[in-house]
């Protein structure tokens, strides 16, 4: 049972309560501000008015409703403390007894209630310390015995939602943050997917979910949908299940020690993402002097190495390469006016970078690779996405500890390197030079001596002693690090067309 209000007010987006009605974006037209009220009516049971004019049946076709789907006698709708319900999920044991419910409301409230004989009602609105089981339980305790998979979401709409198209789901009571141990035993030798909401706290959520049922389950996965919040959306957007982005997968492939004669056995070729200058695997690090490229040379790697071009010569590589940028210090309009050109760059040469080979993240609070939450929140891009190239950075934005600090310096790298082996991909990263006199201090990174030994390459822009210092002027590209391999980085670059480098 649901009431009109209700049932209009839930597949709305965002919603503004103001008195007796409501706002909200019209779905009837490309609506840029709230421009729909919503409220109760006399003779009839919902009332829409669109500002823009939109007629009410055009509403609530783009509703999917129908002026039958809002008949319901209101007076049949469940009472709740916050209001009418407009959906009641029943938790039932393994026998099928009503334990408690969990009831839905408009604005999206989840008020508990179990059976009480003594209540006037029938119902008592505190749960004590009646039995929490799984949504669904007998469903899914009957599946993990069939062998099926076991979708895992973060609310009782969402399992409804993969219902519809014949899975089966469960979920806890309480949403997220509320997954207690126990719930796992039932999901004993099952194979999981744990689907997140695209947020943090669902993400967070699946997190601890996945955790928790690793010990006991025979697979579990985490994946999450690619453009909208939630699996409910996903869907009616006309998503599938295969267009769920995996985020994190159990590796059940023991590692067992490789035999020498196998390791010989292999193949000396290079596996090249650049040609003589960066193979798959590689970690290369890039500082310089402030205001001199450095931000640009590295865009400059990620937009050329996507659209299948070497980022100095201007030459053909093999196809075109994943890039994943994770940009820690500046803002999305920054980096877009910093990106257009070089994008355009590769277009012009008939080369443009494909759909989906360059993806950027911006945090430009940064990251602490230090804690859990971030070094999980990397992986899980890493994993999503694949990509051939890993370009991150500056490092002094990857976690908040003193910038000398060698044992947060310690926990950044190993989180980079466990990045990098998700799918052995190449890793660049951004640093800052020490501070000195502009002409000849180092460009050795600033910060943990870590960074002088950890990577197999690094190197540093910097000005050239005589040189004019104009925007076209050569700069040295300097070797901090002694190189693990023969490599051809050029030693000096300078402004090319639509401000790229070039070897000099």
């Amino acid at each position: 049972m649901s009431d009109p209000l209700g049932l209009v007010l839930s597949k709305l987006g965002v919603i503004h309560k103001s008195r007796d009605s409501y706002s909200a974006a019209c779905p009837a037209h490309d609506d840029n501000k709230p421009s729909l009220s919503v409220s109760v009516g006399r003779d009839q049971p919902v009332v829409l008015h669109c500002h823009a004019g939109c007629s009410p049946d055009e509403i609530l076709r783009a509703l999917d409703l129908t002026w039958a789907d809002l008949s319901n006698d209101q007076a049949d709708s469940e009472w709740t403390p916050h209001g009418p319900a407009i959906d009641v999920y029943d938790y039932r044991d393994e026998n099928g007894t009503l334990l408690f419910q969990v009831l839905r409301t408009a604005d999206k409230q989840f008020p508990q209630r179990r059976p009480d004989s003594t209540a006037k009602s029938g119902w008592s609105w505190k749960l004590g310390d009646t039995r929490r089981v799984l949504y669904r339980l007998r469903r899914v305790i009957d599946a993990v015995s069939a062998g099926e998979v076991i979708y895992v979401v973060e609310g009782e709409k969402d399992v409804h939602s993969l219902e519809a198209i014949g899975k089966v789901a469960t979920c806890n009571p309480g949403g997220a943050g509320k997954w207690r141990p126990e719930y796992s035993e039932f999901l004993r030798d099952a194979h999981v997917k744990v689907i997140a909401d695209a947020d943090e706290p669902g993400r967070k959520h699946a997190r601890n979910v996945a955790a928790s049922l690793k010990p006991v389950a025979a697979t579990v996965t985490v994946c999450e949908p690619p453009k909208h919040k939630d699996i409910t959306e996903h869907l009616r957007s006309g998503g599938t299940l295969d267009d769920l982005e995996v985020t994190s997968q159990a590796d059940d492939v023991p590692e067992l020690a490789m035999d020498v004669h196998d390791l010989l056995a292999g193949s000396d070729e290079y596996d090249w993402l650049v040609p003589d200058l960066l193979e798959r695997g590689d970690r290369l690090v890039i500082t310089g002097f402030e205001g001199f490229g450095k931000s640009t040379l590295i865009r400059q790697f990620a937009v050329r190495i996507a659209a299948g071009i070497h980022p100095f010569e201007g030459t053909l590589i093999d196809g075109s390469k994943r890039v994943l940028y994770v940009d820690c210090e500046n803002g999305i309009a920054h980096s877009r006016r910093k990106f257009r050109p070089l994008v355009q760059s590769v277009a012009n040469v008939g080369h443009p970078v494909p759909k989906g080979q360059l993806r950027v993240v911006f945090r430009p609070e940064g990251l602490h690779l230090v804690g859990a939450d971030d070094r999980a929140w990397l992986l899980e891009r890493v994993t999503a996405y694949r990509p051939d190239l890993l370009i991150i950075g500056p490092f002094y934005r990857l976690h908040r500890s003193n910038p000398n600090d060698e044992s947060a310096a310690r926990d950044v790298v190993a989180a980079l390197d466990a990045a990098r082996a998700v799918n052995g991909c190449a890793l660049i990263v951004e640093a800052h030079a020490g501070h000195g006199d502009q002409i000849d201090r180092s460009v050795r990174p600033r910060g943990s001596s870590l960074l002088l030994g950890w990577p197999e390459f690094g190197y540093g822009l910097k000005p050239i002693p005589g040189e004019t210092g104009d925007d076209h002027s050569p700069l040295a590209f300097v070797s901090w690090r002694g190189d693990r391999d023969d490599r051809k980085f050029p030693r000096r670059i300078q402004r090319g067309p639509y401000l790229t480098w070039v070897s000099a």
